[in-house]
């Protein structure tokens, strides 16, 4: 019996020490929300200029391309209480439009 309630003990310790990874959100999920985000912000200030590329240029920078303008756009993450497990939280904070 003492064998059998040492293995329960480790596969409960495993479970609970995997918990937090869990609840993260797989890195092409993250990109995905991040890449979503970037081209909601550059649409609002692009307007009527169809997004032609997003190329990622950096940690956490992005590049949004039209036919006449290039506007980079910064993903900044927010801080979250100690102990909080789950997808990254961020904004997105564009910058100036560059347009010819």
């Amino acid at each position: 019996m003492s064998g059998l309630v040492r293995v329960v003990l480790v596969v409960l310790a495993i479970v609970l020490l995997a918990l937090p990874a869990l609840a993260a959100l797989p890195p092409h999920y993250q990109r995905a929300r991040e890449l979503a985000a970037v081209i909601d912000a550059a649409a609002a200030i692009l307007e009527f200029k169809p997004i032609e590329s997003v190329t990622r240029v950096g940690d956490d920078l992005y590049r949004v391309q039209t036919e006449d303008c290039t506007l980079d756009v910064r993903i900044e993450g927010l801080t979250t209480s100690a102990g909080i497990v789950g997808p990254r939280q961020f904004k997105v904070v564009p910058g100036e439009p560059s347009c010819r």
